[in-house]
């Protein structure tokens, strides 16, 4: 009884420190940027990365020795897709009717300000 309990509680730990151990995301934002302001973004950047998980991450995100990278696009390209312009691809597959344009927007939010990878 006791080492079924022990066990059941163990593998409870374990799942809860495993969802914990995802990395953590930072952003950058402009110096005159307000505390306020930066907390609300912060929040729509989250909205923005989850969106990019599941809609962008899959052709984007690539693994260079064992990390997971993402592209760090320019002003230009983020803007491409926004106009849903970047590729015939991309008018197909990330269309209207499946990433609303506010979603696109919080995806560019999260590419724009997150802290961008070393190199």
């Amino acid at each position: 009884m006791y080492l079924r309990s022990f066990i059941i509680l163990f593998c409870i730990a374990f799942i809860i420190d495993a969802c914990t151990a995802q990395k953590k995301i930072t952003y950058e934002f402009p110096d005159a940027m307000s505390e306020p302001v930066q907390a609300e973004y912060t929040r729509l950047c989250e909205k923005g990365r989850v969106l990019y998980e599941v809609n962008c991450a899959a052709c984007h995100t690539k693994k260079v020795h064992g990390k997971m990278v993402i592209p760090e696009f320019t002003q230009e390209e983020l803007g491409a897709y926004s106009i849903r312009i970047a590729n015939a691809t991309h008018e197909e597959q990330v269309s209207e009717a499946r990433v609303s344009a506010e979603e696109l927007t919080l995806i560019t939010y999260f590419l724009t300000y997150r802290k961008k990878d070393k190199k």
